[in-house]
């Protein structure tokens, strides 16, 4: 009997010299776009295919196709970041027809700011910042007088949290009709999305498995802009169905940094920043002929606490919100909170000053304030690590808020971490009112909420 010996294939990320961004398709049959990439060696070259499916358009609504094509090119451009840093060449060239000089402008900033997390932790000498060669002819910019606000129904991309819900309700309160949406939704998002009726429209995102295969042989692997492409498969579902804006669900707090290295922000949330958000904002009307009232966040005014008082009086959703991210990797239908990550530990503890103790462990399986293994876990929270976690948690100033609020209430102030906590940083029992006026105060940077949208939040504050 003879032994079949095998040997795994490695790739060395180090031989690519290129990727190609080479081709858009769309097909009419299931209203999906295919994007063809190529990682260039010497040697070989890797090649790769993502499918986007979209919910198809009703036969009677005449669908702005020059629109929807000028945003699936650049939504092909930044879905191949997942693809690009495989081996992170030193050129990203695109070769397809329809990208503005500021859509590869857009691309640039986000292979920048949107991987600098992987280059930190894949130990880069800096960030990101590879020639984009624009291979294929330039499109023109819309013209300015051409570009559209959007004024149907707002599409609300939705990931099965708090954040998503409070914008849902802002909007319905409003006499609006949200319609929310989702990428590759499992059964947590649908059953957070039908707790009032409104309707939930999916995408389906297919991967090439050849992606896997590579992380297997050595490829690099890092934390990509999900948000950046979530936000512009959102667009090109509200163009073909035409609806109106893309309502996002990103806060102030998003645009903290987690930490500074070679003299540069990394921050994990850089694609939910208001930073993120401008750029995206400013490419739409060249790329896409769409105002900058077709996409923004309704809750950037406001932190993670100002939402949170205003979600804990929506019961109704409590025992069915996730925000862990453990429960939406792949293969994972239907999980609830993990308990153990930084995600779980800052969303238990900025509910905690508004809903009661038994209500928040029944929505978590577990008292997280009382338990002493989850003590480090809250030290991070508060700064007492080198860095903030790489997790999209809030800021800093938020966690320590409130530990001061809860470390008064007396059915958290004996639990284990508060106790712990306070020993040894006893100004958790003291107020802080500069706190409360950086977190609760209303923030307003340079974007602002285009009209009628711009007072709906003004409830949080």
């Amino acid at each position: 009997m003879t032994q079949e010996v095998w040997t795994a294939m490695v790739l060395d990320p180090s031989l690519y010299t290129e990727f190609r961004y080479v081709g858009a398709d769309f097909s009419a049959e299931d209203f999906s776009f295919s994007f063809r990439y190529e990682l260039v060696s010497p040697e070989d070259t890797q090649e790769f295919t993502e499918r986007i499916a979209f919910t198809p358009v009703r036969a009677e609504h005449e669908v702005d196709w020059p629109r929807v094509r000028s945003l699936a090119v650049m939504l092909g451009a930044v879905l191949g970041i997942s693809y690009y840093k495989a081996a992170a060449p030193s050129r990203y060239v695109v070769a397809v027809e329809g990208m503005t000089q500021e859509g590869i402008d857009y691309l640039r900033s986000v292979l920048r700011e949107g991987l600098a997390e992987y280059a930190y932790r894949n130990s880069f000498s800096g960030l990101l910042s590879p020639e984009i060669v624009h291979e294929a002819p330039a499109a023109d910019a819309w013209p300015a007088e051409t570009h559209l606000t959007p004024s149907g129904d707002p599409l609300v991309p939705i990931g099965g949290g708090k954040d998503s819900v409070v914008t849902v309700e802002l909007l319905a309160a409003a006499r609006m009709h949200p319609v929310q949406f989702a990428v590759n939704p499992n059964k947590i998002i649908y059953r957070v999305g039908r707790i009032k009726g409104h309707p939930v429209l999916a995408a389906t995102r297919e991967l090439d498995p050849r992606l896997l295969e590579l992380n297997d042989q050595g490829a690099l692997n890092g934390h990509v802009p999900v948000t950046a492409m979530n936000s512009l498969i959102a667009l090109v579902q509200a163009r073909i169905i035409g609806l109106g804006p893309v309502v996002m669900s990103l806060e102030a707090s998003a645009s903290e940094a987690t930490l500074e290295w070679e003299g540069h922000e990394v921050n994990h949330q850089w694609s939910k920043s208001e930073e993120a958000e401008g750029l995206l904002q400013d490419m739409l009307g060249p790329q896409a002929g769409l105002s900058a009232g077709a996409y923004f966040s309704l809750l950037r005014p406001y932190s993670e606490i100002q939402i949170a008082r205003y979600f804990a009086a929506l019961p109704e959703y409590h025992p069915v919100i996730t925000s862990c991210n453990r429960a939406f990797r792949q293969g994972v239908e239907d999980a609830r909170w993990c308990g153990e990550c930084d995600k779980c530990r800052f969303i238990f503890l900025i509910l905690s000053p508004f809903i009661p103790s038994t209500s928040l462990t029944r929505m978590f399986a577990d008292n997280l304030l009382d338990n002493p293994t989850q003590v480090e876990g809250y030290r991070a929270l508060l700064g007492l690590h080198e860095h903030r976690p790489f997790e999209c948690v809030g800021e800093q100033a938020e966690s320590l808020l409130s530990f001061t609020w809860i470390a008064h209430q007396s059915e958290w102030s004996k639990s284990a971490v508060v106790t712990a906590l306070t020993q040894e940083m006893p100004e958790l029992l003291h107020p802080h009112p500069e706190l409360e006026d950086r977190v609760l105060g209303e923030r307003h940077g340079r974007l602002h909420l285009p009209a009628p949208f711009e007072t709906l939040g003004s409830v949080l504050a």
